[in-house]
């Protein structure tokens, strides 16, 4: 009797384990959008409005990257070539909300951002 019930054990034992990385990865991405925002609003100083509006530009962002990273059919070049175009398509969604002077700081932001990175990989590099 106990053999019968072991199938719907593990069933269910899987269904718990998907809800439960299902939650982990919406806690994370959420963690992920509300970083990218605080980080935006430090840069830039936006306005409540502002905030608002770059709230759900910010998520479908986060989400498209989830999606890009989660797709098990791409490879790392692949994966990397989707990206271009979301980063882009983030950046002028952001301007879009943002006026003329944020834009620069938020430019110049994203210059020293992207030095550190570049930094950071060749640092790493070396070290191997």
């Amino acid at each position: 009797m106990k053999a019968k019930r072991l199938p719907q054990i593990i069933a269910a034992l899987m269904i718990s384990a998907a809800m439960a990385t299902t939650t982990i990865a919406a806690e994370k991405a959420e963690a992920v959008s509300k970083g990218m925002l605080t980080a935006l609003n430090n840069q830039v100083g936006l306005s409540a409005d502002q905030q608002a509006k770059a709230t759900p530009i910010i998520d479908k962002h986060v989400a498209d990257l989830e999606a890009v990273k989660n797709d098990t059919t791409l490879d790392r070049a692949a994966k990397k070539a989707k990206l271009v175009p979301l980063r882009q398509q983030y950046v002028t969604d952001i301007n879009g909300i943002l006026t003329p002077d944020q834009q620069k700081k938020w430019a110049a932001a994203r210059e020293v951002n992207k030095a550190k990175v570049k930094a950071h990989v060749k640092e790493k590099q070396a070290g191997q």
